[in-house]
Order: C-alpha cells, then sequence, then structure tokens
C-alpha cells in the first residue's frame, strides 16, 4: 500500500478532500501565496514570501498532504509532516474566495485527525499572526515563538493541540 492509498477520500459539501499530487505543487505554492496576500502585507514582505512560501513536490511525496478540490481544481491544502518531535501542520492554505466557507476547519479537522490516529500526544504547527485565532478556535494553544530568520525582527506563534480532546467544533 503506497502513501496515499491510505489517505482519505472525503466527500465535503462543496468538494472533495483527496490527496495532493506532486504534480501540483506549483498550483498549490500559487494557492498559498494568494492566501498569504489576503491579509494586508506590504509588497516587500509579499516579495519574500513569493521566495519561502512554497510547497515542493517533496513536501507533497514526503508528507501527508491533502487538498480541497471542487471539479479538480485545488481551492485548499493542508500538510501534516511528521518529525521526531511529533506531528505537525506545515501547511494550511485556503483560497481567499473559500474563507469563511468552513474549508479550512473541515481540512484541519482533518489532519488532526490523522495525527491522532498515529497515537500522537499533541500536533504543532507556526500560526501567522491573522491565523492565530482561527486555530484558537480549533482548541490550539500558544506554547512559545518561532522567530522567522527571512524577516528581522519577525515573530510568529507556536501552537499545539492536546489530541486527548477532540478537535474544535467544526461548525
Amino acid at each position: 500500500m503506497t502513501k496515499e492509498t491510505g489517505l482519505p477520500r472525503i466527500e465535503t459539501p462543496s468538494g472533495l478532500i483527496r490527496p495532493a499530487r506532486p504534480d501540483e505543487a506549483e498550483e498549490l505554492s500559487a494557492l498559498a501565496l494568494r492566501a498569504k496576500a489576503h491579509w494586508p502585507y506590504d509588497a516587500a514582505l509579499l516579495a519574500i514570501f513569493r521566495t519561502t512560501l512554497c510547497i515542493r513536490k517533496a513536501d507533497i511525496v514526503d508528507h501527508t498532504a491533502l487538498v480541497h478540490d471542487v471539479d479538480g481544481i485545488p481551492n485548499a491544502v493542508g500538510i501534516l509532516a511528521e518529525y521526531p518531535d511529533g506531528p505537525e501542520i506545515d501547511h494550511l492554505w485556503v483560497d481567499p474566495a473559500e474563507i469563511g466557507t468552513g474549508i479550512g476547519t473541515t481540512l484541519a479537522a482533518v489532519l488532526i485527525d490523522l495525527a491522532r490516529r498515529t497515537g500522537a500526544q499533541r500536533v504543532t504547527l507556526t500560526s501567522d499572526p491573522y491565523a492565530e485565532g482561527f486555530y484558537r478556535r480549533l482548541g490550539f494553544v500558544r506554547i512559545g515563538d518561532h522567530a522567522v530568520p527571512e524577516i528581522p525582527g519577525r515573530i510568529l506563534s507556536r501552537m499545539a493541540l492536546d489530541l486527548g480532546q477532540p478537535a474544535g467544533d467544526p461548525s
């Protein structure tokens, strides 16, 4: 059984959550950049994000990468990576037109459930300031700081979810 065949395919009211394909890496990177640009970042920061915020084929092959798609077109992506310290949500991006529709919450819940099924005690992530409230609603708590080396002075929140508890309310 390949890693991809062990991943879920879940029908949603608006589409399908399915494994990402390596040939979608460029398209998914563009989706992530559109999602980032939705927030009020200036041109200088967006230029840096264009060089640092990318989803590589290796990310899709080596980790659990899922997309939500409608008629074959991804409008959200999430990647759950397994590290020595435990699982981490490395990417969770929703196309700006779909923000607030529940797709991100549903995709996050699937990734959290997959982490829970591995027997992990918690899942972690590094949150953009504009996404921190979203993650708090899912039950994540702040556990520390992450300095961004490419952007001196930029500090992001490290967050964790105790997997002994159910994921946040998907409504």
